[in-house]
C-alpha cells in the first residue's frame, strides 16, 4: 500500500511568509518527501485535512497564481500515480523506484520535461488549451515507452513511426493520431529552435499522418430536430420524489436540451461561446460577443425562443455575471468549469438523441451543422452562411466579397429559425417539477 499526501513546510523566516508544498510518499514504512519546486503558499492558503488550496475572496492576482497552481498540483500527482500503477503492475518496487521514476520527467534535456516548461510558458499566456494538448500527447508517447521519459536526442522516425503504428492499432481514428504527430512535432522543433537538441539529418515525422479527414455529416435533419424538441420532459418527471436521483437526471438533460436549442438558435453558437457568454454582452435585444477560437465579433439579434431560454435560467445566475449556470465558482478555473460542463453536455446529449428516437451520436458541434444545413436547404447563399456563423476559413468567399450587414445576417437566422421546430411552450420557460 502506497500512500500519497501533500505537505507544506512553513518557513524558516520569521513573520508572514509562504512555505513550501511538497509530496510526501510512503510504502512498506519507507517515506520519501520530494519538494514541489515553485509552489509556494501562504498558510492560510493550505487545507491540510482537505489537501486542497483555499483562495482569498478579494484577491484577483493571487487567485489566478493559486488557480495556477493548483492546476500543477493536480498534474504532479497524476503523474505520480500512473507511475505507481506501472510499477505495481511490474511487482515488487520500493518508494526510492517511484521517486527515481517520478524525477527522469523533471530533467528539460528529456520529452516529459521539456514539454512541461513549454506547458507552463503556454498557461502563463492564457494557452491552456494547447498547455493540455502538449501535455496529453506527451503522456501518450512515455506510455508507450513503458512509461519510460525519451530522452529529446532519441526522438527519431524509428520512434515516431511504431507509435503511430501503436496508435493504428489502439483503434484511434486518423484525425487523433494526427493530432499526436502535429502537436509532438511542435514540441520537437520548439526544441530544436531552442538549441535544447541538435536537429536531425532526417526529419523524424517523415511519413507519418498529419493531416485532416473529412468526418461524417453532423446535422440533425428537420424531422429530427422535431423529434429532439418533442421530448416531454414533465412525462419523464412524473413520480420523481425531490431530491431524488431520476428527478436529478431530468433537470439534467432538460438542462442540456435547452442548451442545445440556444446554440441552435443563436445561428450555431458555439458552446464554449455560449459558456462565456455575460449578461453584458447582450444590450438593446442583440448579442455581441467575439468567438473564442478566431476572435471574430459576432452579433446575433435574440429572438423570442432565444429569450425565453434565457429567461428560464434568470433564477439559476441571479448572482453571476453569466448568463448561463456554466462558469459558477469564480474560485475555480473557468477554463477548467467549461471543459467539465462540455463533457456532460456531450454526455447528456447522446442520452437525449436515444431519447427521441435518432442513432445519431450527437453532441455540442450539431447545432452548429444543423443551422448550416438547414440554412442550405432553404436556399440561403453560402457567403451568407459563411458569416452568419462567424467562419474565418471560408478563404475563397472573403477573398472577393465584403462582410456583410448584420441585418441581412438576422434576416438570415429568421429564415433559419422559421424552417426549425419551435420550442413547446410549456417546457420553454423553467421545468417546475
Amino acid at each position: 500500500m502506497t500512500s500519497i499526501n501533500l505537505i507544506l513546510r512553513p518557513s524558516a523566516r520569521q513573520g508572514r511568509s509562504q512555505g513550501s508544498l511538497a509530496l510526501r510518499l510512503i510504502h512498506n514504512r519507507r517515506a520519501k518527501t520530494v519538494t514541489l519546486s515553485g509552489c509556494r503558499l501562504y498558510p492560510e492558503e493550505w487545507d491540510r485535512q482537505r489537501q486542497e488550496v483555499v483562495f482569498p475572496e478579494n484577491n484577483p492576482r493571487r487567485i489566478a497564481y493559486l488557480q495556477r497552481l493548483e492546476n500543477r498540483i493536480h498534474h504532479e500527482v497524476e503523474i505520480l500515480c500512473r507511475h505507481l500503477e506501472m510499477l505495481q503492475k511490474q511487482g515488487y518496487y520500493d518508494v526510492g523506484d517511484l521517486v527515481s521514476l517520478y524525477r527522469q520527467r523533471k530533467g528539460t534535456d528529456k520529452l516529459s520535461g521539456y514539454a512541461e516548461t513549454l506547458a507552463r510558458e503556454l498557461e502563463r499566456r492564457g494557452q491552456e488549451r494547447t498547455a493540455r494538448a502538449y501535455r496529453t500527447v506527451v503522456r501518450g508517447i512515455v506510455r508507450f515507452n513503458k512509461g519510460v521519459d525519451i530522452p529529446l536526442s532519441q526522438i527519431n522516425n524509428t520512434l515516431i513511426k511504431a507509435f503511430e503504428k501503436h496508435l493504428k492499432e489502439a483503434g484511434r481514428l486518423p484525425n487523433t493520431i494526427s493530432y499526436y504527430m502535429r502537436n509532438l512535432r511542435a514540441i520537437y522543433n520548439k526544441a530544436v529552435a531552442g538549441r535544447r537538441v541538435a536537429a536531425r539529418e532526417g526529419n523524424p515525422f517523415a511519413g507519418v499522418y498529419m493531416g485532416v479527414t473529412k468526418t461524417m455529416k453532423r446535422a440533425l435533419s428537420v424531422g429530427e430536430v422535431k423529434s429532439l424538441y418533442g421530448i416531454d420532459f414533465m412525462e419523464m418527471a412524473c413520480g420523481c420524489t425531490a431530491g431524488s436521483r431520476r428527478r436529478e437526471a431530468v433537470l439534467n438533460l432538460y438542462r442540456a436540451w435547452r442548451y442545445f436549442g440556444f446554440c441552435l438558435y443563436a445561428r450555431g453558437m458555439c458552446f464554449v461561446d455560449m459558456a462565456y457568454l455575460r449578461k453584458e454582452n447582450i444590450r438593446g435585444g442583440v448579442i455581441r460577443y467575439v468567438r473564442k477560437k478566431t476572435g471574430q465579433q459576432i452579433e446575433v439579434k435574440v429572438t423570442p425562443e432565444m429569450q425565453s431560454i434565457i429567461d428560464s435560467f434568470s433564477a439559476d445566475v441571479r448572482h453571476s455575471s453569466y448568463v448561463f449556470p456554466i462558469i459558477r465558482d469564480a474560485g475555480k478555473s473557468a477554463r477548467l468549469q467549461y471543459e467539465t460542463a462540455l463533457r456532460m453536455q456531450n454526455h447528456r446529449l447522446k442520452k437525449l438523441a436515444a431519447i427521441a428516437g435518432t442513432s445519431r451520436t450527437l453532441s455540442t458541434h450539431w447545432a452548429r451543422h444543423t443551422w448550416a444545413s438547414i440554412g442550405k436547404q432553404n436556399n440561403l447563399p453560402v457567403r451568407v452562411i459563411s458569416e452568419c456563423l462567424g467562419h474565418t476559413s471560408e478563404k475563397t468567399t472573403r477573398i472577393y466579397l465584403d462582410l456583410l450587414d448584420n441585418k441581412l445576417l438576422d434576416a438570415a437566422n429568421e429564415t433559419v429559425l422559421s424552417a426549425i421546430p419551435k420550442l413547446p411552450r410549456r417546457t420553454a420557460l423553467a421545468l417546475r417539477i
